[in-house]
């Protein structure tokens, strides 16, 4: 096969080889050099990974972490399947399990955090792993909060990190400081740099993630301006502004702060769940129309603090309740039901986000975009 493709212009073989899937282009480099070098090409796998993204066929993974701060990822079945999945624990080299939370995914990469505030991309699909660097007006931990979110920039061609953090109000060092620090690391750059304070109040919800989606984070916050009423606030990454989204119209707009945002297929999520039975969801079918929210619910939800991770197969969503992993049909007006999973003993779970398989090297991002950044300068 591959003496056959040789004899092809190069235009085509490139063209051929960008519509192949994440695992087969990392078989595909053992073929020769020449081929090496073109599959690990920046330029290839931006290729590679729009033309991924824009498939209706690829179906997303999860990447899980457990109660006992392990990693795990989560591959779904066919129909036809005695199983609605296959778990394996993700093993990643020089790095302890002590992770406490996994913040988001974008383009095959995730950001994980683990107990000592160290911040990690990585890949689950080569097990490829960068450690960042904190930024130098991080708070203390130990006397504020900090949420995060990870996106990627496309006007910049940038991976960003945003953190949000503020100063618990009962310490004793700035006991008047409101405000809410933003924070932005550049994996172009491979710095981070402070903007000014947000505009919005973020205490509530605590220590949520950012969810990334059409170029932005979303938080849900409290208006500083507006009698602190519930807002949608997007953090536009190219722009590095916040936004605000309309929120479903018949939301009490003083309470909803306390509901959950979520990505799931594309689309915004909010989740209220202050119910003993059932959950309500709200999807927001067309980014940025209020009238587009649609609504339904859950039913059978063990306790107050469900969450829907992701979307797969025939309208199922996935829910994690009470540390088990369960399956929602949304064409049927059932209960949600346990899932069935092989490959491990049973897990229990404390987060978990949506990924899709690509090569996109945490550790070559930020080579290369250092070293474009450098010679950019020079000319």
């Amino acid at each position: 096969m591959a003496m056959a493709i040789a004899r092809l212009p190069q235009e085509i073989i490139t063209d051929i080889l960008s519509r192949l899937p994440a695992k087969s282009i990392g078989q595909f480099r053992c073929v020769s050099r020449p081929w090496r070098s073109l599959l690990c090409d920046p330029e290839f796998l931006k290729t590679q990974l729009n033309r991924q993204s824009q498939s209706h066929d690829i179906e997303e993974k999860l990447l899980l972490l457990s109660t006992s701060r392990s990693l795990f990822t989560l591959t779904f079945s066919g129909a036809a399947a005695a199983s609605d999945g296959v778990l394996r624990k993700l093993n990643l080299p020089r790095c302890q399990d002590n992770w406490v939370n996994v913040v988001g995914s974008c383009n095959g990469l995730a950001l994980v955090i683990d107990e000592e505030e160290s911040k990690y991309l990585i890949n689950p699909t080569t097990f490829q792993h960068l450690k960042l660097s904190n930024s130098p007006e991080a708070l203390d931990p130990s006397i504020s909060f900090s949420m995060h979110g990870f996106g990627y920039d496309s006007v910049n061609d940038d991976y960003k990190i945003v953190t949000l953090s503020y100063f618990d109000t009962d310490n004793e060092h700035e006991p008047d400081c409101a405000d809410t620090f933003i924070d932005i690391y550049s994996s172009k750059m491979g710095s981070w740099k402070r903007l000014g304070p947000s505009p919005y109040d973020h205490a509530v919800p605590y220590n949520d993630s950012g969810k990334f989606l059409n170029g932005s984070l979303h938080w849900l916050a409290s208006s500083r301006t507006n009698g602190y009423a519930s807002v949608i606030a997007a953090f536009n990454l190219a722009h590095e502004v916040f936004d605000e989204l309309p929120p479903p119209a018949s939301l009490d707009k003083d309470k909803f702060v306390f509901n959950k945002l979520m990505v799931l297929g594309g689309c915004l999520y909010m989740v209220d769940d202050h119910f003993h039975d059932h959950v309500d969801v709200w999807v927001m079918k067309e980014y940025g129309v209020g009238e587009s929210w649609t609504k339904f619910s859950i039913n059978g939800i063990e306790n107050d603090d469900p969450k829907p991770l992701c979307s797969f197969g025939d309208e199922k969503l996935v829910v994690l309740d009470c540390a088990k992993l369960k399956v929602k049909n949304l064409k049927e007006e059932t209960s949600c039901r346990d899932m069935v999973i092989d490959g491990m003993m049973p897990v229990e779970f404390q987060d978990g986000v949506p990924f899709r398989e690509s090569l996109v090297s945490p550790k070559f991002l930020t080579v290369w975009n250092q070293e474009q950044s450098s010679s950019q300068s020079q000319d």
